[in-house]
């Protein structure tokens, strides 16, 4: 067994220094196109952020600029000063560099400008992030550390998660007079969603098939409430490959929002009576956004508002934990 003391080492410290940059400059359409000296740049000048917040160089209006001449940054880039130019030029069009000269005598400032992140950003990280099949990683309880799922039952006051309750859900929340807003949901009725709804004969083969593979599902998924499934299937017109999409959209979504906050996704059962009808209410509503023709890309907007609303109940669940006086929701 080795006993020597395990000491922080300076040169150690010294190598795991980085200069970091925003994964949205690799998922972006507005980002990719820059130029990989652009990229480097931003992250040198991010990394003088907090230089600057120490010398006290930000604007009466808070914001953060930057003395930075365009010699030290072509020092740090190994370039030319032409290219400077040309780099400052591609950051400034791309909405992430501002420039004012503050008069002669007088250092210019370089302003530094957060990237934009679209829904479609989310979605993208998150596919760089994320395993290949969120499915099954909802199925096993991968997300908990060996402590938590050792611990003792008295430790955690599950009764307080309803989890796998017995509650007869699809009975309670189908009827549109269950959800608060009854103005933006009045024209859905899921109740006449099922599989066999549609005469075969006027079903094409693809349809027939379809129609099969979604009365095998809505009877055999116990991931997801009935009620859920049948939102997501009509969301997905019916279409048994874009339904199984969603349903790894909607699964990603609650994983990712949890995770972000070192919450345990695996005790927010979507079966719990607190989760399941904001679930169907957020569900509904992209279904009215759908139709309203609002929603360019169906699998960013879902991953993006149900990521949302699981921040929230999240939120909700945590609140609601401590106010009881339970072991946290969360791990260090």
């Amino acid at each position: 067994m080795n006993n020597q003391p395990n000491y922080y080492n300076i040169k150690r410290q010294y190598a795991l220094k980085f200069f970091q940059v925003p994964k949205v400059f690799m998922t972006s359409d507005k980002y990719k196109k820059l130029s990989a000296e652009a990229k480097l740049a931003f992250a040198v000048l991010s990394d003088r952020l907090q230089l600057s917040i120490k010398n006290h160089w930000y604007d009466p209006e808070g914001n953060i600029y930057f003395i930075y001449t365009g010699e030290q940054l072509a020092e740090i880039l190994g370039c030319g000063h032409s290219k400077i130019t040309a780099i400052k030029k591609e950051l400034t069009a791309a909405d992430l560099l501002v420039m004012k000269r503050m008069g002669q005598g007088k250092a210019n400032r370089m302003y530094l400008l957060e990237p934009e992140i679209t829904d479609s950003d989310i979605y993208g990280i998150d596919q760089l992030e994320t395993a290949e099949n969120p499915l099954a990683e909802e199925v096993v309880n991968i997300d908990l550390p060996t402590s938590m799922n050792d611990e003792q039952p008295e430790t955690l006051d599950k009764s307080r998660l309803l989890k796998n309750s017995n509650l007869d859900y699809r009975k309670t929340v189908t009827s549109d007079t269950d959800i608060n807003n009854t103005d933006l949901l009045k024209n859905i009725n899921t109740d006449s969603l099922e599989a066999d709804t549609i005469p075969d004969r006027e079903k094409s083969i693809i349809n027939q098939q379809d129609a099969a593979l979604f009365k095998t599902h809505l009877n055999n998924d116990s991931i997801f409430t009935k009620q859920h499934l049948l939102d997501l299937k009509l969301l997905s017109v019916n279409d048994f490959g874009t339904f199984l999409t969603l349903q790894q959209t909607v699964l990603r979504a609650k994983k990712q929002a949890l995770n972000a906050h070192k919450l345990q996704s695996s005790l927010f059962d979507l079966h719990d009576s607190d989760i399941a009808l904001p679930i169907h209410e957020t569900l509904m509503r992209a279904v009215q956004q759908v139709r309203l023709n609002k929603v360019s890309d169906i699998n960013n907007y879902l991953y993006s508002v149900v990521y949302n609303e699981f921040e929230k109940l999240g939120n909700a669940r945590c609140i609601a934990n401590s106010e009881a006086g339970n072991s946290p929701l969360y791990w260090d």
